[in-house]
């Protein structure tokens, strides 16, 4: 039934088709770097630029983490950022053990305070658990941990502390992709960087715009250039109200899978029961997905 009503949205959206949306490279992660006040939109204070590390997919995650640390200790090439370290800042020793880095930085970090501290301390932790084997990060100065910190042990999903403005706030959803080897939906784990005035639904679709994360078997499946009109949600209910032109992949089960692989995403996050689907502001008869639809469990 679920796959019925999946497949009824995608052909009322069939009216502008377009390719899918190529995956990106696996060589290319997100760093995090501080903003530079002035640049940019939304006056956010950290933002995620694209790195591209040569052969990072054949690395293990130390040394995959060792380049992702590199990279956010160097000025980033993208204008309007900045590495959140203080200058001379090094890395000392970087270590992986039962899902948890642990950062060794030169006596330089150790400066950091308040708000700089903060935000050094998300950058660094938001850099290292989009790896695979990593969950937490702790991070030291010259093997002394700073006893002014909240917290010894951040993770993406509390490293954020209150009064750092602007800086996002993280939620944790399962998105859905193509498994290119079942050919049926997967979902992957993500935690999700939630920007003032960004709604959730937002975040999922360029999440799923942006494609999985370290996993070659996984495939995004909405085009590009996809977008939603508007969304809300009441009462457990997320109306997700789509234009009837919205492009979509040309084959029949790809667009079926598109539009499923939306609407399992949205299902997961919380507070959300059902996903009603509006076309042109109109409820389409019959294109409620409840919360039971859920297809397999979300990856750990």
């Amino acid at each position: 039934m679920k796959r019925l009503i999946i497949a009824l949205l995608a052909a009322l959206l069939l009216a502008s088709c377009a390719a899918p949306a190529e995956a990106p490279s696996a060589d290319d992660y997100e760093v995090y770097y501080a903003a530079v006040p002035g640049w940019g939109d939304g006056g956010n204070a950290i933002r995620a630029a694209s790195v591209h590390v040569e052969d990072g997919a054949s690395l293990d995650t130390a040394a995959l983490a060792e380049r992702l640390v590199s990279a956010l200790l160097e000025p980033p090439e993208e204008m309007g950022l900045r590495s959140p370290f203080p200058a001379g800042t090094s890395l000392q020793k970087l270590r992986v053990a039962g899902g948890r880095a642990a950062v060794d930085l030169s006596e330089p970090y150790a400066h950091l305070s308040g708000v700089d501290l903060s935000v050094a301390d998300y950058c660094m932790t938001l850099t290292l658990t989009q790896l695979d084997g990593i969950n937490a990060v702790r991070i030291t100065a010259n093997g002394r941990e700073l006893p002014y910190r909240r917290t010894q042990l951040m993770t993406a999903a509390d490293a954020l502390l209150s009064g750092v403005e602007d800086v996002p706030r993280p939620i944790d959803v399962s998105l859905y992709f193509l498994d290119v080897e079942t050919g049926e939906l997967r979902a992957q784990q993500q935690s999700l960087a939630l920007y003032e005035g960004q709604s959730r639904v937002s975040a999922v679709l360029d999440a799923l715009l942006r494609g999985p994360e370290g996993d070659e078997t996984l495939r995004a499946l909405l085009p590009a250039d996809f977008s939603v009109l508007s969304s809300r949600t009441e009462d457990g209910v997320c109306y997700v109200n789509v234009s009837s032109a919205a492009p979509l992949p040309e084959d029949e089960e790809l667009r079926a899978l598109a539009a499923e692989s939306l609407a399992q995403s949205l299902l997961s996050l919380s507070g959300v029961e059902e996903v009603q689907f509006l076309i042109d502001g109109t409820a389409a008869p019959g294109l409620t997905v409840p919360a039971s639809a859920q297809t397999a469990p979300a990856e750990t």
